[in-house]
């Protein structure tokens, strides 16, 4: 009993530990590249970890890819697949945005920030490298 008593509490300690990204929760639309980008988060697992999916529609609301990610403590890891849901990365491959901070409301990564700017308003700084050249490009999306 005892044992069990302290891995009980050894679970507790552990899971008050993990970070709090359940202010992204939800499904998240807004405008982006000239189209639409339609982001829905998971709620948190057990180990407070988030999954979540992308869909970028053109104007014509044509889908052009779809993202499929996991967010833990280390940070958003990501693969991206054609609207025939191809991968654009090998079977090994995936994007990684290394986790800088995280707190209520904010999250920032390498290369990518997420903002809580309103109850229902996110804001979504993406760093874009073409070349030598990065770009930041901002996009606001509102909860569905």
């Amino acid at each position: 009993m005892k044992k069990l008593m302290i891995a009980g509490l050894l679970l507790i300690s552990i899971s008050s530990m993990a970070q709090d990204f359940s202010w992204l929760t939800g499904r998240w639309v807004g405008p982006g590249f000239g189209g639409v980008f339609e982001e829905v988060w998971s709620e948190p697992d057990v180990n407070g970890h988030l999954m979540g999916m992308f869909r970028y529609a053109d104007s014509a609301g044509a889908v052009q890819f779809y993202e499929f990610w996991v967010l833990d403590e280390t940070g958003l890891k990501l693969r991206h697949f054609n609207p025939d849901f191809t991968a654009w990365e090998t079977k090994d491959e995936f994007i990684d945005f290394s986790m800088i901070k995280s707190t209520q409301g904010l999250l920032e990564l390498k290369g990518l920030i997420y903002e809580l700017i309103g109850e229902d308003q996110l804001k979504i700084s993406l760093d874009l490298k073409h070349g030598d050249t990065v770009r930041t490009e901002v996009f606001i999306l509102k909860r569905q």
